[in-house]
């Protein structure tokens, strides 16, 4: 039961490393003509059902203690979902540059680190994991409809900005760093009542990219940011951003499991494989009892890419409030696409404060705030899009610089 529980959990956190965003500035059009250099930085995870008190644990260490488990498990329903999203990415736009003949397009060069890692799985599964067989005494836990994937990648880019509109068009090369997937289908857990012996359906599939080097693919990969506005009246306009994050492809070598057997286990057995730590030491030796066939192959996957429709705010509008909203989606199978609105407040003509409401992604009602300090040459914000909540929590880091 413990192998079956490290294949599941393991594999699901098997790259995690470091990666996207409400940006804590919307829409900037202050500085044309000039060098501008951006960092930001967002870690996020959401969840349906896990309590963040259980993720901290993981994350930095900690107890798990019953009550955390029980009030987790309560959250759960049939089906949940849980995604971490991590990334750190640079910016260079050189606005003076005139590449052309009328000097209207710059230069974009960017680069970053990203991890996305997602799972659906069911309540059973959750139990399995942090109660043991103690819940199913008897009964079935149901491994069905579950998945998970993970993939980290680092890229670097170059690309072409509109000084006029800011639109822009970059184009990246993609390392894979790391890359894992799997599916269960009709899989369960059966304990009998005496807890002599176990049976075990495993009917599913997974691949991971192999270990043979710092980048184990390659790949290239789109950013488009476009911008366009709509007249208000006379001496206003609302502005709308397009963007496209990550939108590509990576180039792998890959080893694919495959497994649809039936496991039976005595006490004996089962004492065995909870105290056998070097199994749990040794996750190949782990995947190859539980599969039964695997091979090597060329794979190509899809990168995690994001897209995101918002109306902007004008950081030049003498408005004292403006409101933003839109929505975004993730090429991933668990990512429910997500609305989200807010709105923007000018204390000063240095300092601006907002808040926001979104529903979906990895979880469901979330609301954050940010927070930005703007000067002449510099900007500064920090944001969370998830605040109070008891399953999640996110950070936004933005720094800009105008020179």
């Amino acid at each position: 039961m413990k192998s079956l529980l490290f294949f599941i959990i393991v594999l699901s956190l098997y790259s995690l490393r470091s990666q996207n965003m409400l940006p804590v500035d919307q829409g900037s059009f202050v500085g044309q003509g000039k060098q501008h250099f951006i960092f930001s930085g967002v870690a996020d995870y959401q969840s349906t059902s896990i309590g963040k008190d259980i993720t901290r644990s993981f994350f930095y260490g900690g107890f798990i203690d019953n009550e955390m488990k029980q009030l987790s498990s309560d959250r759960h329903d049939e089906i949940n979902r849980f995604g971490l999203e991590m990334n750190a990415e640079f910016e260079y736009r050189n606005e003076k540059l005139g590449l052309f003949k009328d000097s209207l397009i710059g230069l974009i060069v960017k680069g970053g680190i990203y991890n996305f890692s997602s799972m659906i799985y069911s309540k059973d599964i959750f139990d399995l994991a942090f109660f043991g067989n103690e819940m199913f005494i008897g009964d079935t836990a149901n491994l069905a409809g579950s998945e998970f994937s993970s993939v980290t990648f680092q890229k670097l880019g170059f690309g072409l900005i509109d000084k006029r509109t800011r639109s822009s068009l970059a184009f990246n090369f993609v390392g894979l760093n790391n890359y894992v997937q799997g599916v269960f289908g009709d899989s369960y857990v059966y304990q009998n009542q005496e807890l002599d012996s176990m049976a075990v359906e495993l009917c599913g599939s997974a691949e991971r990219a192999l270990r043979n080097g710092y980048f184990k693919g390659l790949g290239l990969a789109l950013d488009i940011d476009y911008r366009f506005k709509m007249k208000k009246n006379k001496d206003d306009h609302i502005h709308f951003q397009l963007l496209a994050r990550n939108f590509g492809f990576a180039v792998m070598k890959g080893e694919k499991y495959n497994s649809n057997n039936s496991f039976n286990y005595s006490s004996y057995q089962i004492d065995d494989l909870i105290n056998a730590e070097t199994i749990f030491n040794d996750s190949d030796e782990l995947i190859s009892e539980l599969s039964d066939s695997s091979g090597t192959r060329n794979s190509i996957i899809l990168l995690p890419a994001m897209f995101q429709f918002s109306k902007l705010i004008d950081p030049m509008s003498s408005k004292k409030i403006q409101g933003f909203f839109g929505f975004r989606t993730f090429l991933n199978k668990a990512y429910i696409p997500m609305l989200f609105g807010g709105l923007d407040f000018r204390a000063a003509s240095w300092y601006r404060i907002g808040a926001q409401l979104s529903y979906g992604g990895f979880s469901q009602l979330r609301w954050g705030m940010y927070s930005a300090l703007c000067f002449k040459k510099i900007e500064l914000g920090i944001a969370s899009e998830n605040l109070f909540s008891k399953t999640g929590e996110s950070i936004v880091i933005k720094l800009s610089c105008v020179f």
